[in-house]
């Protein structure tokens, strides 16, 4: 694909602060158009150049009158919202028929579960939601129908632990492309009641009610006739795949059986060296299939370098003039309580050093392994389960404030809270209503107050419920969202800073402390890497999870390692490339 001057002068006004450009990588990624595995490095503005190739992409294809469909799966919604922000900006409007946007689950919901019970069993309406005490009293009630004798009294133990047994065992799809169930409990006597078990699971099924884990296990018997597969492979000739490495395996396996095709163009971006859950494989790609986008702009060579030492295959490079770090900094201790208060001077000493460090509106944080470490880092201090306080974006929030006062006004009554929630959320005007809600954010309120209460009231109608005036005080608080600037706000307690290295993947820091206890996953790999341990004695989950800490930084790194493990010739080895600090301990003999 080429791409005009003027279409990169329009994104890079979108998506860049002020006069920034794509550079030469990410303008190859934006015009490539083949099937390619596009690894992504940190800082290398992945999701902003693939929300600036989906804008010029589209652009090309409206202007061309092209059918070609794109298929955009995401990991979350932040990629969502971004794509479809920009796409507005640039006047092509959001991702609407024949494209699609959205999660791993949400596309094979849409395309391959919910046309497969509407197709099979003529189910229209279905229920996502994790297996609760409903599941296992209806496998109770299920199975004390086909088996009456399992009422008796005597039989009350077995009774009561079947239904448990039924919730665990799993679902699979056989050789005959028929659904078969796991002995996933080890039970001694489940061949016997296997088949019970499994016509208990499905009843549960057939009756719309689903699990997540249902979305790929579905999608894979549908797709085994190939006209399915046909069909979505014409709809979408492009497919752009976020986040690849955090692909659930099942759905990265029916996506590529599904779209792997000389007719499909897949593309798969992300960042392998990224996988840090445990017990989940590493993404496989051959060198040949990938396409690098290796330039941070993020942080500078004296990162960049310890990465690739770290991480070979990253292959990182930084934009040297424009781009400076402090050389990475290893802190050497004695006892843990003097750690936080030395990294703190440490970062006063860069700050008086640095104008732009000092300037840097980026976060300090401490990163950890394991959570219970946060009382070894700073006494006193209690690891909590810390949540972005992300308010909802302007379209959410005016969509969340309607459909609350839908479904409250539709329950107060008569109507059921679940059912009601489930109508509103996969009505066919919904679709209208996130247009309408678009062209207020861009305009004013009210310019389209009348239509969206004449929407709001066709809502209320089809329950039943008594209409509105636009004398209602709902429309007050729509307006107050729309010239509300901080719904757009990401708020933290300031007073938080230690997180485990699990929380900041994606967050871009001023500065870490990576602190290493117990075992010394992290230092093990460190001083292998450098040559000091000959064998590396650690799981590939933990050189990556080093490699994503110490990427976070746009300044400063700095790696706590207790004085012991480190030898002389071992110091002397990496102070040629790191700056070594030896804590003087406070802590009197």
């Amino acid at each position: 694909m080429k791409v005009k001057e003027e279409d990169y002068k329009l994104v890079e006004s979108i998506l860049l602060d002020k006069k920034g450009e794509f550079n030469s990588l990410q303008r190859k990624f934006i015009e490539l158009t083949e099937t390619k595995t596009i690894i992504a490095g940190p800082g290398a503005g992945k999701t902003t150049t693939l929300a600036a190739k989906i804008v010029i992409f589209l652009k090309n294809l409206k202007a061309t009158n092209s059918k070609d469909g794109v298929c955009i799966i995401t990991h979350t919604n932040v990629a969502v919202n971004e794509i479809n922000s920009a796409l507005l900006k640039a006047g092509v409007g959001t991702i609407s028929h024949p494209h699609f946007i959205g999660t791993i689950h949400e596309f094979f919901n849409r395309y391959c579960v919910f046309p497969y019970f509407k197709y099979k069993y003529k189910h229209n309406d279905l229920l996502f939601d994790n297996e609760g005490k409903s599941d296992l009293e209806y496998y109770k009630t299920f199975v004390g129908i086909k088996k009456p004798w399992i009422n008796q009294d005597k039989f009350k133990r077995f009774r009561d632990s079947l239904p448990e047994r039924i919730s665990k065992s799993e679902l699979f799809v056989n050789e005959d492309n028929k659904l078969n169930l796991y002995n996933t409990t080890k039970w001694d006597k489940f061949e016997s009641y296997r088949e019970l078990m499994l016509d208990a699971k499905m009843s549960r099924k057939l009756n719309g009610l689903l699990t997540y884990d249902d979305t790929f296990l579905f999608s894979e018997i549908f797709l085994a006739e190939d006209r399915f597969k046909e069909v979505l492979r014409k709809r979408f000739k492009y497919i752009f795949l976020d986040e690849f490495q955090d692909t659930h395996p099942k759905g990265m396996n029916l996506l590529e059986k599904l779209f792997n095709t000389p007719n499909n163009v897949f593309q798969k971006i992300g960042d392998p060296y990224q996988t840090i859950t445990f017990n989940q494989q590493m993404p496989i790609v051959r060198e040949e299939d990938i396409f690098r986008i290796n330039i941070t702009n993020r942080f500078g060579s004296e990162i960049a370098e310890h990465l690739n030492v770290i991480m070979p295959e990253s292959q990182m490079q930084s934009i040297h003039r424009e781009k400076k770090s402090f050389t990475p900094i290893i802190l050497l201790y004695k006892d843990k309580n003097d750690i936080y208060n030395t990294y703190k001077d440490i970062i006063q000493e860069h700050e008086e050093l640095d104008a732009n460090f000092k300037g840097s509106n980026k976060r300090d944080k401490v990163l950890v392994l394991e959570r219970k470490w946060a009382s070894d880092v700073k006494a006193g201090s209690k690891y909590k389960q810390k949540k972005q306080k992300r308010l909802l974006s302007k379209n959410e929030a005016l969509k969340t404030t309607i459909f609350d006062f839908v479904i409250k006004r539709i329950i107060n009554e008569g109507g059921n809270l679940l059912e009601v929630k489930k109508w509103l959320n996969n009505h066919s005007q919904v679709l209208s209503l996130n247009k309408l809600l678009i062209k207020i954010i861009k305009g004013n309120i009210d310019e389209e107050k009348v239509k969206l209460k004449n929407l709001i009231n066709s809502f209320l109608e089809e329950r039943g419920s008594t209409n509105i005036t636009i004398s209602n005080n709902l429309f007050e608080k729509l307006k107050d969202i729309t010239i509300d600037n901080e719904v757009w706000d990401v708020k933290i307690d300031d007073e938080d800073d230690i997180f485990t290295i699990h929380s900041v993947k994606g967050e871009t820091l001023r500065s870490v402390l990576l602190v290493d206890y117990e075992a010394k996953h992290l230092t093990n790999v460190l001083l292998h890497k450098y040559g000091i341990f000959k064998e590396g004695k650690y799981q590939f989950t933990h050189q990556n999870l080093l490699y994503v800490a110490m990427s976070r930084v746009t300044h400063l790194f700095v790696f706590a390692i207790e004085e012991s493990d480190l030898t002389s010739e071992a110091r002397a080895a990496l102070e040629q490339k790191w700056r070594i600090v030896e804590i003087k301990s406070t802590v009197e003999v």
